[in-house]
């Protein structure tokens, strides 16, 4: 099972706004799986709920070694092939801990099998032998994907969500990043919300059913 340090309260960041898929994640295009580092702007990929979409825009955040140990929840998940269900992921996967990801109903107590709900990952870790902090690198990058509206699409076959700029998420951004994303959607705004989120619910990590098949 994973495990997680406890932090300070004075340093504790909202682990929700730290997304994003690390390199070498294959995600769904309509030319095959591709590795998240090498799309670009105006790539297409394949949503879970609007098909085809552009990327408009991709955020990249490198973390090194030293601030995972000061700040462990920078670390990736590692999630193993099938930790959430078949070829869900098909291979190892790491992300963000405050990514999420479509979970299968199955897998969430109280939850019908055909609603799937949004976790998480980092939930899974603790709960789950199959995911896990990943501390084994020196330096990682994330990549978070954003389209015209948030979305849901495939890493490693996992219906995972893209990033969605809210205030508390565009704060995470470096300036450069900020200003390129106003630049390409006008209408949002670092004080409020004007991008609309998904339809999923969402669903806590004790609801999570990590033996049930």
């Amino acid at each position: 099972m994973g495990f997680v340090a406890e932090l300070p309260t004075a340093t504790r960041t909202d682990k929700r706004y730290l997304t994003g898929l690390c390199g070498e994640a294959n995600v769904r295009t309509p030319l095959g799986a591709r590795h998240v580092e090498i799309l670009h702007p105006g790539d297409m990929v394949v949503t879970r709920d609007n098909g085809l979409q552009p990327v408009r825009m991709i955020w990249r955040r490198t973390v090194n070694a030293a601030e995972m140990r000061e700040r462990p929840d920078l670390a990736p998940i590692r999630l193993k092939p099938r930790a959430v269900g078949p070829m869900m992921p098909m291979r190892d996967l790491r992300i963000a801990c405050g990514h999420r990801a479509l979970i299968p109903g199955y897998r969430i107590s109280g939850v019908a099998d055909v609603q799937s709900c949004l976790m998480r990952v980092g939930a899974l870790a603790e709960v789950s032998d199959d995911a896990f902090v990943d501390m084994g690198e020196e330096t990682v990058t994330y990549y978070n994907l954003i389209f015209d509206n948030q979305e849901v699409f495939c890493a490693e076959g996992l219906p995972v969500e893209s990033f969605r700029p809210s205030p508390k998420s565009i704060a995470e951004m470096d300036v450069a990043a900020r200003d390129e994303l106003m630049e390409i959607f006008p209408h949002i705004s670092p004080k409020r919300c004007a991008y609309p989120g998904l339809p999923h619910p969402t669903a806590q990590a004790r609801a999570y059913r990590p033996d049930c098949a």
